[in-house]
């Protein structure tokens, strides 16, 4: 799978969040960093668009709304030759966006009275237009404040967006990590290392045993209330 991010940030160079994020991606496999800048090159766009499975709009929230240099790259490269010979169709579409208030701001009824889905209904809506597949969007709040701990977590669940073909649940996380692990595993050649990384997949393909048969247990117990 390639995984195209489209960065859309007027101050990137002061960004210390997309600093972060641009590290996390130019360590992950099959991960195209496009930051965007104007003038477009539409032809060369277009190209980027087509080539990649998953496509990643990465922005700043501005007033509930996504910086310019987005809609004007919209405008600009969405054109009729991309969805006419419906280039993008098929392909998957999930946005990253950075937002100042805290996760708690955007519940049902709170402080910004809607929450980030229903503010990026736009996107959804495009996705739905040029045939593409909608991801759960990603949204990261209040990063200067996060903690290390909060940031590393971060960094593993934003490699995970960009390249885990599936992610919304623990199972598919658990399996990324493996998969991640695996890699590195063949690559080390540090008897140490090989042991410690043999040992934390095997504590991981336990737990998703574990959880398999929890699963199962759960559907049991339903199929017999049913009955």
């Amino acid at each position: 799978m390639k995984t195209l991010v489209i960065v859309a940030h007027p101050q990137l160079d002061s960004s210390a969040t997309e600093a972060f994020f641009k590290t996390a991606a130019r360590q992950a496999d099959n991960v195209t960093w496009h930051e965007l800048t104007i003038p477009f090159d539409v032809v060369h766009e277009q190209q980027l668009l087509h080539s990649a499975n998953r496509i990643i709009l990465q922005f700043p929230m501005y007033w509930y709304s996504a910086p310019a240099i987005l809609k004007q790259w919209l405008d600009e490269a969405w054109t009729t030759t991309l969805t006419t010979n419906r280039l993008v169709k098929g392909h998957e579409l999930g946005i990253v966006v950075t937002v100042a208030h805290p996760a708690q701001a955007f519940m049902p009824g709170a402080s910004q009275q809607f929450t980030i889905a229903e503010l990026l209904r736009p996107y959804q809506a495009l996705a739905h237009a040029t045939g593409m597949k909608y991801l759960p969007p990603l949204p990261v709040y209040q990063f200067a404040q996060q903690s290390d701990e909060q940031r590393q977590l971060l960094f593993i669940r934003y490699q995970q967006y960009l390249t885990a073909k599936k992610f919304q649940h623990f199972s598919d996380r658990t399996n990324w990590f493996a998969e991640q692990l695996t890699a590195k595993l063949d690559q080390t050649t540090d008897p140490l290392q090989q042991a410690k990384m043999a040992q934390l997949l095997t504590l991981l393909t336990d737990q998703q045993d574990e959880l398999t048969d929890l699963q199962a247990s759960i559907g049991w117990l339903r199929e017999r209330e049913d009955d």
